[in-house]
């Protein structure tokens, strides 16, 4: 059975790289599928990616980053992108160019 969680609230990030909290992590558990909905109201501009991390365990070293599918936070509006196979923990980092941008994540998590 499916379930759903919201990866971020609405967040303003500013110029430069951001990273998710490691204690604001979701553990993912069982889950093989995530489908991930940006919701972007503000974009920035210039170079402005949002992408997932993922680790097997909850420790700040451990995370790497899942090079693709990614958010353009450069361009306002809703993006959908899935993941599979990824480790048991995930949090976003994002890079903007010229800031703020501003934007939330919903994930919809499916065993298969």
């Amino acid at each position: 059975m499916p379930t759903y969680f919201r990866l971020q609230e609405l967040t303003s990030v500013a110029t430069g790289s951001t990273i998710q909290r490691v204690e604001e992590a979701v553990d993912i558990g069982r889950y093989a599928t995530l489908v991930v909905q940006a919701r972007k109201p503000v974009a920035g501009t210039g170079t402005c990616t949002l992408k997932l991390q993922h680790a097997a365990v909850l420790e700040e070293a451990a995370f790497i980053d899942v090079t693709s599918p990614t958010f353009n936070l450069a361009t306002p509006g809703n993006e959908v992108q899935t993941f599979q196979n990824l480790l048991r923990y995930v949090r976003w980092t994002s890079t903007v160019g010229t800031g703020p941008a501003q934007f939330l994540v919903d994930v919809v998590a499916r065993e298969e």
